[in-house]
């Protein structure tokens, strides 16, 4: 358990076990179209980014809420606000590929101290950070807010 251990010793596994799961991640293909991406990330609310994986499902890059709200964006222009634009949008986007867009991952092994982790996520303004197995596949996400969780039981 997590209480027993200083925090210095605490790795992403404890946070997980602690938390009983971790955040569900979603993926697509890299040759995915960004509404794919779209709908991958619509039909999984617990998560803000797409994770892209190649043929051997490793991860190769990651699209965020803010990169396909800034795509759609740059698509809306000066169209009226609303759903029917929105929806337009997407149709619009049906071709465009998420390796268009894609950034290039940050990962965690499921074993990385949280120390680590953690200045991972602060340098590179992120809430969360995809967590992968050795071969550099998906196994799920690990969200701030359980390091936060855990954390709180060191403070004094």
């Amino acid at each position: 358990m997590v209480d027993d251990k200083p925090i210095s010793d605490i790795r992403v596994s404890d946070v997980i076990a602690e938390v009983g799961k971790t955040t569900k991640a979603a993926t697509v293909r890299k040759d995915a179209t960004l509404r794919e991406a779209v709908e991958a990330m619509v039909e999984d609310s617990e998560t803000r980014k797409v994770y892209v994986l190649d043929d051997q499902n490793k991860l190769v890059g990651t699209i965020t809420l803010e990169t396909l709200l800034r795509h759609a964006g740059y698509r809306l222009g000066v169209r009226k606000v609303g759903m029917t634009s929105f929806l337009r949008m997407l149709a619009e986007i049906s071709d465009d590929k998420v390796t268009d867009v894609m950034n290039k991952p940050i990962s965690v092994l499921h074993n990385e101290m949280i120390v680590n982790v953690t200045r991972l996520m602060v340098e590179n303004h992120l809430n969360d950070l995809p967590i992968v197995d050795a071969e550099n596949k998906v196994m799920g996400e690990l969200n701030g807010l359980d390091i936060l969780k855990s954390s709180m039981k060191h403070w004094n």
